[in-house]
């Protein structure tokens, strides 16, 4: 009898053997349609009128309104362009945003090529100082070789500067070491360019050449288009006012504050939108009230052209919005977007209102499209709506007259300055820029409330710097003077009395003064502490006339104000590039640690 290959207990001893499968089969499940033709299918035909009825009472339809839809609109408007705007409620100028965005009219200021003049001194932005100063350079080596040479002058007349400290040596530290740096590689061949420019256009430049030459060697026509060309480069690349007082900015609010109007005519009220508080930097519809009593006038004013009301025809269009049900019972719904899974309490009003519009009632409700220009108002008289019953319902603005002014709700809606009664229904479409890119602060000032010192600090946390950049303010002020040690030479000296402390030099303190006119109200007004440093910023130190505050601006959490570099492209393709301010809510009161009048401990004087 033959001997078996493999035995049942060598199977049973070694199962390892089996573990792995030898055999591996893939199913596949294909389908085989009868025919090419799906529309039966689709229609998910049922013949059972009861298994219909009672899925009619399922999904609630038999609690549903036997109302009409709409299917056509026409709505009744009046447009009116917003053609001047005015600053602080001086006199008007035309405006056409057509040529700039009103954010950037109105925010826009003087961008500074210099940070500090001290008389014939220029402490410029050594960026731009160097590349202005090689410009000039190559156009001397363009006009004429010899011409070179006499750049050696403007390097002794207009050297690059960086800001001094005027401390001890011993004290002394790098105030602004990337400038510093800059200034060191570059003085000995470039010359301060913005410098060079500054002394053409104020006329010093002609006089030192005169001075320095008995007959101009043809530096002053070179000069000339020198300066020429940099006003067209700076024009093309900034957007800035021609005249630094041309702004918005309104110094004692740490707002701005500015108007827009329509046409002044004898016989129609003049539209004036005032915006008093603007200063979140984003404007908008919202920044703007209604006001009758401050009349935007011209110097020059053209024939008005009296708005008309105008009808126009829309199909209205059913709302759609993400997580709405679909309007078809076999379409299958997206799950990005769940109202059932919203979290809320019984006192959670709006998240309950937002889910019962957006499962029940949503598809009750219908979109009307309403093109509008660019600083246009719209005044909306009336909506005149035609159903699929043949009916035509004319719908007037909600809450117009006194006896519904209580229930009144309202949305994209302007309201009247100081005014309790409603307002007209008018929506203003402001020509703002719909995103811009904003620099990291180039300074930033933090207002405090210190109540201990009783007064306001003006604590500049970034300052702008030589290369055009912020830096940090406690880096680049100047070291207090060190402290005296408070130990006694006498052995019977126990106590020392001290006049004053002192706070950090980038601490600019704002004290209590009476304002104009008054013996009881105050206003805040900047100061400055015995041997402390001006302010470096431009937030605090302009205007170089007195700088005042109004009280109720610093409130107890304080505030933020920022400049920073801006930058937006509008409806034409146009880059505008703008240096703009902001103010935010700060982070509460602050203490200075400055005391008055203070005894203090002395320690015995050890020998060492």
């Amino acid at each position: 009898m033959a001997k078996p290959v493999l035995l049942l207990s060598q199977i049973i001893k070694d199962t390892s053997v089996f573990r792995a499968p030898r055999v591996v089969a893939f199913n596949r499940l294909e389908a085989r349609p009868r025919t090419l033709d799906f529309t039966s299918s689709l229609r998910a035909e049922v013949r059972d009128p009861l298994w219909m009825l009672t899925r009619q009472w399922q999904f609630g339809e038999f609690a549903g309104e036997d109302a009409a839809s709409c299917v056509s609109s026409r709505i009744a408007f009046q447009h009116e362009t917003m053609d001047r705007v005015a600053f602080h409620g001086e006199q008007a100028f035309p405006f056409d945003p057509q040529v700039i965005p009103l954010e950037t009219k109105v925010e826009r200021e003087r961008v500074p090529l210099t940070v500090r003049e001290s008389g014939e001194d220029v402490f410029s932005d050594v960026l731009f100082a160097v590349q202005l100063g090689k410009k000039f350079l190559r156009m001397l080596q363009n006009a004429l070789p010899s011409l070179a040479q006499h750049y050696d002058l403007y390097l002794q007349k207009f050297p690059l500067r960086v800001l001094p400290e005027e401390v001890p040596p011993k004290l002394r530290t790098v105030q602004d070491a990337d400038a510093e740096q800059i200034q060191k590689s570059v003085a000995r061949c470039i010359a301060d360019g913005v410098a060079i420019w500054r002394a053409v256009e104020n006329g010093t430049h002609d006089k030192w050449v005169d001075s320095k030459f008995t007959s101009d060697p043809g530096l002053k026509p070179i000069a000339t288009t020198f300066a020429a060309d940099c006003s067209r480069k700076f024009q093309r690349l900034f957007t800035q006012p021609d005249d630094a007082g041309d702004s918005a900015w309104l110094q004692n609010h740490l707002e701005y504050q500015f108007s827009v109007a329509g046409q002044r005519g004898a016989n129609q009220a003049q539209t004036v939108l005032i915006a008093e508080q603007y200063h979140e930097g984003r404007l908008d519809w919202h920044s703007f009230d209604i006001v009758k009593d401050r009349p935007a006038v011209l110097a020059e004013e053209a024939a008005p052209v009296p708005p008309e009301e105008q009808v126009e025809s829309f199909l209205p269009a059913n709302v759609r919005f993400k997580g709405q049900p679909q309007p078809r019972f076999w379409e299958m719904e997206e799950t990005e977007t769940d109202f059932g899974k919203i979290e809320t309490s019984a006192t959670g009003l709006l998240h309950l209102m937002l889910a019962e519009f957006g499962l029940i009632y949503s598809n009750d409700w219908f979109m009307l499209p309403h093109p509008m220009d660019i600083n246009t108002v719209c005044e909306i008289r009336g909506i005149l709506v035609d159903d699929t019953f043949g009916r035509h319902t004319f719908i007037r603005p909600a809450g117009r007259g006194p006896e519904t002014a209580w229930q009144r709700w309202n949305m994209f809606h302007l309201t009247e300055k100081d005014q309790l009664r409603p307002g007209p229904n008018r929506f203003y479409l402001v020509p703002a820029v719909s995103k811009v890119l904003e620099s990291a602060p180039l300074e930033r000032v933090n207002f405090i409330r210190d109540e201990m010192a009783n007064m306001v600090w003006g604590v500049e946390s970034i300052v702008p710097s030589q290369t055009g950049q912020g830096m940090s303010g406690y880096e680049t002020v100047s070291p207090n003077e060190p402290t005296e040690t408070r130990e006694a030479n006498d052995e019977n000296v126990k106590i020392r009395y001290v006049l004053g402390t002192t706070v950090p030099k980038n601490w600019i303190p704002f004290i209590a003064v009476h304002a104009e006119g008054s013996v009881s109200e105050i206003r805040l007004q900047r100061a400055r502490m015995v041997g402390g440093d001006p302010p470096r910023g431009f937030l605090l130190r302009e205007p170089r006339s007195p700088y005042f505050v109004e009280e109720q601006e610093f409130s107890r959490a304080g505030l933020f104000v920022a400049r920073s570099w801006q930058r937006a492209r509008w409806i034409d393709g146009r880059t505008f590039v703008w240096v703009g301010r902001r103010k935010t809510a700060g982070r509460g009161e602050g203490w200075s640690q400055l005391v008055f009048d203070q005894i203090v401990d002395l320690q015995a004087k050890t020998d060492e």
